[in-house]
């Protein structure tokens, strides 16, 4: 079944562009000019202009769609063969969305038209009056006092929920020394323990076993592992075996007795949605799903949010986080914005050499490369999450430095 409806408007003398589009995700319906795309039958969410001619006659035919009540608000990408900056801008003021030059990846154009089409279906579905959940995410100010559970979630494997997780409660560790815990319930494979270089004496399959830890603070305590930088750890089980008694009840009694032993406890809740999932962000009092600049990861986010939406289900305040795990921008922000229907919350850049040096190291970014932009970012986020205002940790900052919080696993 077509995800998304393209009107490919082309006159081009090749065919590789309506190649390009012509994929099981898309229903596209070509025309040689803009008078036969306004005739053109059927609702479409994207228009693409493939016009083998000058830019000025593309800026043209871009104000003909836009002057038409039929298009006027459907998403516009067009293509030029000059990357000249001129050019382009002037497409965008002529009121196109997206540009791309010839030649192009077809990987590109379709991450860029899939972008433009959920944004497109986004829009519609408010001005239809569709609920699809709140149109902002912010981090909202909060009490630093207070004990809090800090879901990190992705419906999308491989987008970084484990080193969002690893790093967040580092951080928080360093900063609230002995009050932090982080717990793996990414329950297939998780990893946290990997990225923290530990080697867990305990799991949380041996936990909940325990039916005194499961109720009492105290010994809840006993079953983590120390990290040098004085963060609890609690990991996965060692094998996806050891998930099966882990049910949603014990979901539930587990994070109330780890936020009474603990005043932040962050969880890495993975990225399959199950009743688990479900029960882990229903019981935090914070939510940060992690998404790719990628279609896929926005595709699935976007389903999730319609999901949450649909469901009724009152959830803790959702942070939105952009990981740029690309060197080469392919979706900009706004348009993930757009394609989201929400604000991203802040966005870790890309540094391949950190976070692979920190993955193969098992040391967080935090702590391995505390001035890079990324950590600062991760750093940011900790602090927001737990109400600290960031000014403050300025002000308070000694000449031990961030590093001296850590030592040898």
């Amino acid at each position: 079944m077509a995800n998304s409806r393209i009107l490919l408007i082309s006159d081009a003398t090749d065919e590789v562009v309506a190649t390009s589009l012509q994929t099981p995700a898309h229903a596209v319906v070509r025309v040689a000019d803009t008078a036969a795309a306004i005739e053109a039958e059927g609702e479409h969410e994207v228009v693409v202009i493939d016009l083998d001619v000058d830019p000025e006659l593309v800026i043209d035919a871009s104000r003909e769609i836009r002057g038409s009540s039929k298009l006027a608000t459907v998403p516009i990408l067009a293509f030029t063969h000059s990357d000249d900056i001129e050019a382009r801008i002037g497409l965008l003021e002529a009121g196109v969305d997206d540009v791309m030059v010839r030649p192009f990846d077809p990987r590109e154009l379709d991450a860029r038209v899939e972008a433009l089409s959920l944004r497109y279906q986004r829009s519609r579905d408010i001005s239809r009056g569709g609920s699809g959940g709140s149109s902002q995410s912010v981090i909202v100010d909060r009490d630093p006092r207070q004990h809090r559970v800090i879901a990190i979630f992705s419906p999308k494997g491989g987008v970084g929920t484990t080193t969002v997780a690893a790093n967040v409660a580092v951080a928080l560790a360093a900063r609230t020394p002995d009050k932090v815990a982080v717990i793996d319930l990414d329950l297939q494979f998780g990893q946290i323990a990997t990225h923290l270089n530990i080697q867990p004496r305990l799991t949380v399959a041996d936990l909940v076993r325990d039916e005194v830890a499961l109720r009492d603070p105290g010994v809840f305590q006993t079953y983590t592992d120390r990290h040098g930088s004085s963060l609890a750890v609690l990991a996965a089980p060692s094998s996806p075996d050891g998930a099966a008694p882990i049910t949603e009840a014990i979901v539930t009694q587990l994070l109330g007795t780890a936020g009474r032993a603990f005043q932040y406890v962050v969880v890495d809740a993975g990225s399959i949605l199950d009743e688990r999932s479900e029960t882990v962000l229903a019981k935090a009092t914070d939510i940060v799903i992690v998404v790719t600049p990628e279609f896929p990861a926005l595709k699935s986010v976007h389903a999730l949010r319609e999901l949450l939406a649909a469901s009724g289900d009152e959830l803790a305040e959702t942070s939105f986080v952009l990981n740029e795990i690309f060197a080469r921008e392919i979706l900009r922000p706004r348009d993930i914005e757009e394609a989201l229907g929400t604000k991203i919350a802040l966005t870790i850049p890309y540094d391949a050499f950190a976070f692979l040096k920190s993955v193969n190291e098992g040391v967080p970014v935090v702590a391995g490369a505390p001035r890079t932009p990324a950590a600062a970012q991760l750093n940011r986020l900790a602090l927001k999450l737990a109400g600290i205002e960031v000014a403050a940790v300025a002000a308070d900052r000694g000449p031990r430095g961030f590093r001296s919080f850590f030592g040898r696993d």
